[in-house]
Parts: structure tokens; C-alpha cells; sequence
């Protein structure tokens, strides 16, 4: 199970914080700001990335995900429909 510590920015305070989750399945994530006890949510979808190698020999194809996060990934409010 990949897991990883990227920094957040509260969609409230604004202030950074750090988190461990997990980026097995759903890319939506709610998390809870440490300072202001903000629910924040972000969705991780754009961060992620279909990789394909391919070999020689046919159907030797193999795929695998990478995760291209930014220094400081964005939220917004948990019961906003639109993201920022």
C-alpha cells in the first residue's frame, strides 16, 4: 500500500500542514487541518498518472501509477461543490 506525506493548504486558515495518506484507491481525500480544525477536501485525480512500459516481445506490456504532486497541493471546503 503506497503511502506518502504531502504538505496541504487549509482552504480556511490557509496555513501548510503535513499529512500521511494512503494513494490506493479513491483520489478524493478530507482531511482535517491541525489549526483550525477546518474539513478540508482534495481530489488527487490530477496528480495521478498512468504509466505503460512496453518490452520487446509481443504483449509484454506492464503498467503501473505515478504520482506527480505539487510542493503544496490545494483543498477547499469538505460541502463545496466546486473545486478551486
Amino acid at each position: 500500500m503506497p503511502t506518502t506525506r504531502p504538505e496541504f493548504q487549509c482552504c480556511k486558515c490557509e496555513r501548510c500542514f503535513g499529512q500521511v495518506i494512503d494513494l490506493e484507491g479513491e483520489p478524493v481525500i478530507i482531511v482535517e487541518c491541525p489549526y483550525c480544525g477546518a474539513q478540508c477536501k482534495m481530489d488527487l485525480a490530477p496528480y495521478r498518472q498512468r504509466v505503460v512500459v512496453v518490452h520487446r516481445g509481443a504483449g509484454s506490456e506492464s503498467g503501473a501509477e505515478r504520482w506527480e504532486l505539487p510542493g503544496i497541493v490545494p483543498t477547499y471546503p469538505q460541502d463545496d461543490s466546486t473545486q478551486r
